[in-house]
């Protein structure tokens, strides 16, 4: 487990969950969703973040949220 650098968010889902998004001292970026965790480098990270975003844009577009 690495040394937290700096939390980039932190919130909750519907369902009660925290889920954090950190950078840690080794420059990789760990996801936390209630007990899994996701590590990532910056390069994935950017790429994670980008089909999230596009992810969404496709959701609006289909479901007009």
């Amino acid at each position: 487990m690495g040394i937290v650098e700096t939390e980039l968010a932190i919130f909750e889902l519907s369902d009660g969950q925290e889920c954090r998004i950190e950078l840690n001292a080794d420059e990789t970026i760990h996801i936390h969703v209630g007990n899994v965790r996701i590590d990532m480098s910056p390069d994935e990270f950017r790429h994670f973040a980008s089909t999230v975003t596009d992810a969404r844009k496709t959701l609006h577009e289909t479901k007009e949220w």
